[in-house]
């Protein structure tokens, strides 16, 4: 059996745990710049039907009435509540898989002879205890059932948040309980061709011959096919493989002009690339830079562009990749647009131990051994005293061009100077 712990509405969940006067109130969390809802609590969802990707000058007036709250994407507080929560899963289940920053599965292989329902709400009681996020734990035979008994668990059983999948009449109860286009690995596209097949819902679907579902949605529909018939078609992926390809775009708080304020944020997006990199021991041979004005913008203003740089030996050396990038970046801006994004991608990954050197290039062994030493200490250092403690001068110091965080809360868990402080009386 598999388990997949995931947290309700994990963003406003996690706002919720330091801001305690936003409990019981309608609200969402906002995208980067403050675009458009991306987290929205029961309340928000069901009494102002405010949908997924709703944009926020259409929520305004609610507001401004009083009647709903929000906050700006926090990514350092949610990515710290993730790991506190997958911590204590893993005290209970250790076979472990995070699939997302708010979601985990886990491989109940181990627990064969154990009360699945019961250590299911010990743990959903304890994850509620010690981080005061809640969850939903779905049990199946395999990643989608469990994805399906997930569903079930928001859904129908709220009371208890658990909902177990170990019998046959249970399956198939869930899965006719269970819309087509909620099914995990069927998308929008398949889920319309289902539906006009006179397939409605997922015990539809396992009824469907097999050939046909391979010959409608190849390979990728089978292997869901397969899932919902209880056969585990997609294994567990304890340690995620490398990236083959890192790449980092943020759009600007304000359009942007000059090259000076596209130069630092470029400059920034790479070296947050470049720390990736690092972090699974890989180097990159291309780096590919773009930017673009907006696409509501006129036609007679319309820009974009992009260059792809070929590195001669295969580096991951910070310094050396925000060079190539900002050459690119002169090369294909022009004076005048008025730029939303600029945006690299890093190409041609490879272990770092597989670096082959350029016919005309001498290596010194010595002097690469002591530059990956000094990024070692310059990335622990950042860890250690806070993100761009030590940076590079292109990456600049204002920030002028970094997205809007109007409504932004405080980084309660990860910075000393913005824990909440009690005072006894």
């Amino acid at each position: 059996m598999l388990a997949l712990i995931d947290s309700n509405n994990f963003y406003v969940s996690a706002e919720r745990v330091f801001q305690p006067e936003l409990q019981g109130k309608a609200g969402c969390v906002l995208s980067n710049n403050d675009g458009c809802a991306i987290s929205r609590s029961n309340e928000a969802k069901e009494t102002l039907g405010i949908k997924m990707g709703t944009p926020y000058f259409e929520m305004r007036e609610l507001q401004q009435s009083g009647d709903l709250w929000w906050r700006s994407s926090n990514y350092t507080l949610y990515q710290d509540m993730m790991r506190r929560i997958t911590a204590i899963v893993r005290r209970t289940f250790p076979d472990q898989e995070i699939y997302s920053i708010d979601e985990c599965f886990c491989d109940l292989q181990g627990f064969k002879y154990h009360d699945l329902q019961q250590l299911a709400l010990e743990l959903r009681a304890k994850i509620l205890q010690y981080t005061g996020v809640p969850v939903c734990i779905g049990i199946g035979a395999t990643k989608t059932l469990a994805k399906v008994a997930n569903k079930l668990a928001k859904k129908h059983h709220k009371e208890t948040g658990v909902y177990v999948m170990e019998t046959p009449e249970q399956v198939e109860a869930a899965l006719k309980l269970t819309e087509i286009d909620d099914v995990w690995g069927i998308g929008p596209r398949y889920a319309i061709k289902l539906i006009r097949k006179g397939v409605y819902n997922a015990y539809d679907f396992t009824r469907l011959p097999e050939d046909f579902v391979l010959k409608l949605m190849t390979i990728q529909g089978r292997r869901t096919y397969l899932e919902l018939h209880g056969q585990r078609c997609i294994p567990m992926e304890y340690d995620r493989p490398d990236k083959e390809g890192i790449s980092t775009a943020r759009s600007f708080g304000v359009m942007e002009t000059e090259l000076a304020p596209m130069e630092e944020a470029l400059a920034t997006y790479v070296a947050n690339a470049a720390l990736k990199l690092r972090a699974q021991r890989s180097v990159c041979s291309r780096i590919f830079v773009f930017c673009h004005t907006s696409r509501f913008a006129v036609v007679e203003n319309l820009y974009s562009a992009g260059l792809d740089v070929k590195i001669d030996v295969p580096t991951n050396d910070t310094a050396v990749l925000i060079k190539a990038a900002l050459g690119a970046l002169r090369k294909i801006y022009v004076k005048g647009p008025r730029y939303q994004k600029v945006g690299i991608e890093l190409r041609d990954l490879r272990s770092a131990s597989q670096v082959q050197a350029s016919l005309f290039e001498q290596v010194d062994t010595a002097k690469t051994a002591k530059l990956q030493k000094a990024l070692k200490v310059i990335d622990q250092l950042n860890q250690n005293y806070g993100k761009d403690t030590i940076r590079y001068a292109a990456m600049g110091f204002e920030k002028k061009w970094f997205m809007k965080q109007e409504f932004l809360s405080r980084r309660f868990t990860t910075r000393l100077e913005e824990v909440i402080v009690v005072q006894a009386k």
